[in-house]
């Protein structure tokens, strides 16, 4: 009889290190309130995988955006100011209509733009560069996916939203994080190695999590999904471009089909991650 090892039999979406290191947060995220029903199994590759995320980001930490000297680039510095203004001046917009009197609609739809974009406020701007650019892609898919894009355009907010999304671009590029797969270089060892470790906990915790589910019991199921939901969702990114292409990899090019064994949700089955790039 074949056995199969995690990394035939679960395939996961393209990413880049930088971009695996977004999707640990939003699985940590997802995990989070529902700690207390997960079974022994499930809890410990979930620490696992909290664990190898944190030395993915230390690796990134060290390594991205840095000159010789250990300071960042001039470009990266103005890049990060342009995009604190983006961030801030976006949060101060919204934070104007909830100052219009009580039953104003763009009361309440201001309020709740606010809450769903800043989860935390604005402390997300004065994380390390890398960290940073991390939770403002996080923060644009969110955007973009649950079409708050729109709804800020319709208060009037279209010009905010173009000069966010540039500056976050021309912040990715200064960093390095955003090249073309063409002309960036490889990821250092040490992020390499990171990222692979972080890949394989991924893996481990899909597998627990999906083999958690019982057929006669739906919670079994909802629970899945709820923890599962990042990387089922995945594929979209801020621009309409798959989050998962983010490598250069044409928006058309087939996925590689499911290896036997687990049949993950529809947009969990894809290529496998890029390792080689930031």
């Amino acid at each position: 009889m074949s056995k199969y090892t995690a990394s035939e039999v679960i395939q996961l979406p393209r990413f880049t290190a930088v971009g695996a290191m977004a999707l640990g947060e939003q699985l940590l995220s997802a995990a989070k309130p529902a700690k207390k029903q997960l079974a022994k199994g499930i809890a410990r590759v979930l620490a696992a995988l909290a664990s190898r995320h944190g030395e993915l980001a230390s690796a990134l930490r060290d390594q991205v955006s840095l000159s010789e000297g250990g300071e960042a680039s001039e470009d990266a510095v103005q890049c990060d100011r342009v995009l604190d203004g983006c961030w801030s001046g976006l949060n101060d917009f919204l934070t104007a209509f909830t100052k219009l009197p009580p039953g104003a609609p763009e009361v309440a739809e201001a309020a709740s733009l606010k809450a769903a974009i800043f989860t935390g406020g604005l402390k997300f701007l004065q994380l390390t560069y890398v960290l940073q650019w991390s939770e403002s892609e996080l923060r644009i898919q969110r955007i973009r996916k649950n079409g708050l894009d729109a709804r800020i355009e319709a208060l009037g907010g279209k010009r905010f939203l173009a000069a966010l999304e540039a500056a976050h671009a021309a912040y990715g590029k200064a960093l390095g994080v955003t090249a073309p797969a063409a002309t960036a270089a490889g990821a250092p060892p040490s992020v390499r190695e990171a990222l692979d470790a972080f890949t394989e906990a991924l893996r481990a915790y899909v597998i627990k999590v999906m083999g958690a589910v019982e057929p006669d019991e739906p919670e079994t199921q909802e629970l899945a999904d709820k923890l599962l939901a990042p990387l089922a969702s995945w594929s979209v990114g801020p621009s309409g471009r798959g989050a998962a292409r983010k490598n250069g990899k044409p928006e058309g090019e087939p996925a590689a089909p499911p290896a036997p064994g687990v049949a993950l949700p529809p947009d969990v089955q894809g290529t496998e991650p890029a390792p080689a790039d930031l």
